[in-house]
């Protein structure tokens, strides 16, 4: 099966554009990421900041961090990568910026950063989940967050806590793929209040149903996760 949809209205690309954050692989960056023909959302990865890398980013590609509405998305990106260091961070001073930008209760509210808020299984040793994941984890449950996109561990992964998805991508085009993952990238369908998370296999060609969920009416449907 597969049902890829050639011209999603918007691809999200969850950082880790680069390998070590320098000039030359922000130009080749640009130059792939230029031939998506829908609109393009980028946030940094760990990689993306080092050596002076998130000052090419935001010469690149924009700010760090920002607040967009598309029709009735409301799409948060946050930066939680920091200079030269793998681990991530959000920092309570982005706390309330983020609440005021989602206060907005008549649009669907996703929150997409790097580092993962919660641990992904098959991606070996528990590392690298941001340092303020309860603090942020807070916010979005209290904020009724319908989504959650990270990036990172390289495993494709969904899970549901309370009425909030949580959503890491695999890796598109990285060598470094655990096992038989291969390289892959995550169709997100949302229809209403409904959410349907399919993981795409580049080599196969193929697609898989990871979860569906109906917010509504609290319908959860994991098919599959990363095995």
């Amino acid at each position: 099966m597969n049902s890829l949809d050639p011209r999603p209205d918007i691809v999200f690309v969850s950082g880790d554009i680069t390998w070590e954050g320098i000039l030359l692989e922000y130009e080749l960056a640009k130059e792939f990421i230029e031939e998506f023909e829908s609109g393009t959302m980028l946030i940094p990865g760990n990689h993306d900041a080092r050596h002076l890398g998130y000052r090419l980013f935001e010469e690149f590609f924009g700010r760090l961090e920002f607040y967009k509405e598309i029709g009735n998305l409301g799409l948060i990106g946050l930066d939680s990568s920091e200079p030269d260091l793998d681990e991530g961070h959000i920092g309570r001073e982005k706390y309330r910026w983020i609440e005021e930008s989602i206060k907005n209760s008549n649009i669907l509210k996703i929150i997409g950063l790097h580092h993962h808020l919660i641990p992904i299984p098959n991606s070996g040793r528990e590392q690298n989940i941001i340092d303020d994941a309860g603090g942020v984890l807070d916010l979005v449950l209290r904020n009724n967050v319908a989504l959650v996109l990270m990036g990172h561990r390289h495993v494709p992964y969904a899970v549901r806590v309370h009425n909030t998805l949580m959503v890491n991508a695999g890796t598109f085009s990285s060598s470094r793929t655990r096992a038989h993952l291969g390289n892959n990238f995550n169709i997100i369908d949302i229809q209403d209040n409904s959410i349907k998370i399919t993981t795409f296999d580049i080599q196969k060609e193929a697609d898989k149903v990871m979860v569906e969920f109906d917010r509504d009416n609290g319908i959860y449907i994991n098919r599959y996760c990363s095995q």
